[in-house]
């Protein structure tokens, strides 16, 4: 939608002699910058899901002799990589969208 909407300033640009990678430029970090915004929300819910369950189930897990990962173990990892991946899809996606759309 950015793309569509800023379609006048990308042909001034063109007129002007811009390349195109300083067109396509802001466009790829704003669709990363989306990705990471994007991978936030679930990234909270997942470590105060995880906690609610590892305090509630992991008691029951050792009277079996069972435990589950604590929470600061593992889910800092987890919660970069899925900043990783909404980066990469955030940029992904607009980088479709680019070549969609502005066909340069």
């Amino acid at each position: 939608m950015t793309i569509m909407s800023r379609h006048r300033d990308i042909e001034i640009m063109r007129l002007v002699g811009a390349k195109n990678s300083y067109i396509r430029g802001p466009f790829f970090f704003e669709g990363a910058w989306v990705g990471l915004l994007g991978a936030i929300v679930p990234s909270i819910i997942i470590y105060f899901a995880y906690k609610a369950v590892y305090a509630s189930v992991n008691p029951q897990f050792e009277v079996q002799g069972l435990t589950l990962y604590p929470a600061d173990s593992f889910v800092p990892m987890l919660i970069g990589g899925m900043f990783c991946v909404g980066i990469i899809i955030g940029s992904v996606g607009s980088v479709i969208s680019m070549r969609r759309y502005l066909k340069i």
